[in-house]
């Protein structure tokens, strides 16, 4: 049976830090956890170091990535650094094998970003880490490992967005008159988005048989060129109305992004009649915040 190998690693007391509430006067978090370096024979070590990172990174726009040779620029947000070990003149210290744990606590301050990633526009992130290095004398090769820490900004609990509510209202001239409304504006993890719909047809003759839901993704990058923006669907739905109730039908299909599907309205018993003199208003669109963990 092969010999276990050596190993160092950070273990966190919570797997993501969270900033509540909004504007200056957030309070900050903590991170806290414990460096674990597990040893299978009695080693030297000279010194075990723990780093913070905040870095955040952001596409260069085309003319000057030609100049400076690079894709992207990366500026550091925060940072801190432990050092445990760490004696007179840095002598090395022989640690017996087994299981040795070194305790770090940090207050992140409130007024960070949150952890962000995204692919489009060449690319854009904002990332914390903490990298962990056991330090060996001579030439042994040093133990080092690295964890993300996701840092998650949230609404308190009683915050407004929990309760106010979300609605529009819209007329499809001559066709028909509806309401889209939402009971908060602001969603926690893991909860389900529900939305109410009323539809008021205004012409004899006229039902909608199928109603078409997206979720819509969209992401700004501020940067020295000016402001980028790009959308996507992320999520989508189709119901439709069987003896008068919505029924999901399908959801998360690539031909449920509205503008690419089929006409939703139509004269029951007759085709879909052009609709060139009375074209449908725009699809409703519901502005919500990034989805957050509840207090």
């Amino acid at each position: 049976m092969p010999k276990d190998k050596p190993y160092i690693d950070v273990l966190l007391d919570a797997p993501f830090l969270t900033l509540k509430g909004t504007g200056p006067d957030v309070e900050p978090t903590r991170l806290s956890g414990n460096v674990m370096l597990y040893l299978t024979e009695a080693t030297s070590i000279k010194e075990i170091t723990l780093q913070f990172r905040g870095k955040a990174r952001l596409p260069v726009p085309v003319n000057d990535s030609l100049i400076n040779s690079t894709s992207s620029l990366t500026y550091i947000i925060c940072h801190h650094d432990w050092s445990f070990l760490e004696g007179t003149n840095r002598h090395a210290r022989t640690l017996k094998a087994g299981r040795h744990f070194f305790p770090f606590q940090l207050e992140v301050g409130g007024s960070l970003p949150s952890s962000i990633a995204t692919n489009v526009l060449g690319g854009a992130s904002i990332a914390y880490k903490l990298r962990a290095v056991a330090v060996r004398p001579f030439l042994a090769h040093n133990l080092q490992c690295m964890v993300a820490v996701p840092l998650l900004r949230s609404f308190s609990s009683e915050s407004l967005e929990y309760q106010q509510t979300l609605e529009i209202e819209n007329t499809w001239p001559g066709k028909i008159m509806y309401s889209v409304s939402l009971p908060q504006k602001a969603w926690a993890m893991g909860d389900k988005l529900g939305t109410l719909v009323k539809l008021s047809p205004i012409t004899k003759g006229v039902v909608v048989e199928s109603i078409l839901t997206n979720i819509v993704e969209i992401t700004k990058i501020y940067a020295r060129s000016g402001k980028q923006e790009h959308s996507r669907v992320v999520a989508s739905s189709r119901h439709d109305f069987i003896e008068g109730r919505p029924v999901l039908i399908e959801s998360n299909k690539p031909w449920l992004v509205i503008g690419q599907a089929s006409p939703m309205i139509s004269r029951r018993g007759s085709p879909p009649t052009s609709t060139a003199n009375t074209p449908p208003p725009s699809a409703p669109l519901l502005s919500l915040p990034l989805l957050h963990p509840r207090s």
